[in-house]
C-alpha cells in the first residue's frame, strides 16, 4: 500500500469486508472452496470461521486506528452472522457495534451511508473490499473512497 494512501486512510472511517479481506479466503481443504457452505456451520466451535486465518498486515493497520473509525460490512446469511462476527471480534480490535451485515453486495452502499452519518458528515468513509464489481458500484455512486485489499500488500 502506498504511504500516501495509508496516511489518508488514518483520517477516514474505514469499512472492511470480511471474506477475502479480514479473513483469508481458504474455506476448503487447501483451497478457497467449501462444497456445502450451509452445512459447514455445525456449531459455534465448529465452523469455517474457526479455521480461517486473519491477515496480519490488516491486524497491524487496524491496531493503529481509532476504534471509533473502524467498521466491518459484510454480506452474510442468518446462519453465518454469529460466526463471522465472532471471527472479527477474536482477531481484530473492532467494536461489536461497528460490525454490520447485509443481505447482498449492493446493500453495502446503504450501510456506508449509515456509517457516514454515524461518524459525522465531515469524516470521509473508505471501504476495503476484494470484489472489483462491488468497489466499482460504490465508486460510481460517489462520496466514498474505494480501496482494493491488494493495496495493503507491498
Amino acid at each position: 500500500m502506498s504511504a500516501s494512501l495509508r496516511e489518508m486512510l488514518k483520517d477516514c472511517a474505514v469499512v472492511f469486508d470480511v471474506d477475502g479481506v479480514l479473513a483469508a479466503y481458504e474455506f476448503g481443504e487447501n483451497c478457497h472452496y467449501a462444497p456445502i457452505w450451509e452445512e459447514a456451520f455445525v456449531s459455534e466451535t465448529d465452523n469455517p470461521y474457526m479455521r480461517v486465518n486473519p491477515l496480519p498486515v490488516l491486524q497491524k493497520f487496524i491496531s493503529q486506528m481509532d476504534r471509533k473509525k473502524v467498521f466491518v460490512c459484510s454480506v452474510a446469511s442468518d446462519f453465518e452472522r454469529r460466526d463471522k462476527r465472532n471471527f472479527v471480534l477474536r482477531n481484530y480490535e473492532i467494536p461489536a457495534e461497528n460490525i454490520f451485515f447485509v443481505e447482498k453486495k449492493q446493500d453495502k452502499l446503504k450501510a456506508l451511508m449509515e456509517i457516514g452519518k454515524a461518524v459525522g458528515g465531515s469524516t470521509p468513509v473508505a471501504i476495503v473490499d476484494d470484489t472489483v464489481k462491488t468497489l466499482d458500484g460504490i465508486y460510481e455512486q460517489g462520496g466514498f473512497i474505494t480501496v482494493h485489499v491488494t493495496s495493503f500488500f507491498d
